[in-house]
């Protein structure tokens, strides 16, 4: 066996030229006729659209702009949302595992937008799990929503009932506002918020509670399947199609030698 010399290895390349470029056609043409021949799989897809009051938020960065949308979207894929998904999906026949959630089931971030997307070998199927899931978060965000403003209004009233109970205490014992009298009632009332709140400070309450979301698009029934990988597929086969190739020129001119 001689010595590879890098020269004839790149002459023989370029008197056969053509059949590298044809052995990475045909390589490519293998990865899509892949991807075709697997089973079919059909995407459906719904939207959720963000919107922030800003009006009532006042002035935030973009790191508290994209915190509130990524809030939104836990509370989209939840596992409480993802268990009413299951809980409708089989009233209507479909079964959906945590596995199949896993795989089938996406979303993703496009600016204010959330895409939900669920895959299925049945295009009908799709587009049934796909609406089911829009429905589930669309009624947890609207629940989410009510419960940020309920979350507010206590906030509010534990510190005015704090303000209360200090002016109460300092600055005049017999408010008609803060009588001493009611100091059990403030105690109780300051212990209901407090054990109801989950937020640590007003200025997230009123980020919160000023977000507000819409279904923008419903699942639509998806006609033709999608091609999953197919351009990674062409691209693997093109590669060893070329490897193919150079190996042919490189095995074959040592053999001949």
């Amino acid at each position: 066996m001689e010595d590879v010399i890098p020269s004839e290895i790149l002459k023989r390349v370029v008197r056969w030229w053509w059949l590298v470029i044809l052995l990475m056609i045909a390589g490519g043409a293998v990865g899509i006729l892949a991807v075709r021949l697997q089973h079919p799989v059909y995407e459906s897809q719904a939207s959720i659209t963000t919107s922030i009051d800003f009006a009532y938020a006042g002035r935030i960065d973009e790191a508290q702009e994209d915190s509130l949308i990524s809030v939104i979207g836990d509370e989209i894929n939840s596992t409480a949302v993802m268990d009413v998904v299951k809980k409708n999906a089989a009233d209507k026949g479909i079964s959906v595992t945590d596995e199949m959630i896993k795989e089938r089931f996406t979303k993703s971030r496009q600016g204010y937008r959330w895409e939900l997307t669920v895959r299925d070998s049945d295009p009908k199927t799709a587009q049934t799990l796909t609406q089911i899931w829009v429905d589930a978060a669309d009624e947890a965000l609207a629940v989410f929503h009510a419960r940020s403003q309920e979350i507010l209004a206590m906030r509010s009233a534990q510190l005015a009932l704090q303000t209360c109970f200090s002016q109460s205490v300092v600055v005049d014992p017999a408010s008609a506002y803060c009588s001493t009298e009611n100091l059990a009632t403030l105690r109780d009332v300051l212990a209901q918020t407090s054990s109801s709140e989950k937020l640590s400070n007003l200025e997230d309450a009123i980020l919160l509670s000023s977000v507000s979301t819409v279904v923008t698009d419903d699942a639509y029934l998806p006609g033709s399947p999608v091609l999953l990988k197919q351009n990674l597929s062409t691209l693997a086969g093109s590669l060893c199609g070329l490897l193919v190739g150079l190996g042919f020129l490189f095995f074959g001119k040592n053999k001949k030698a």
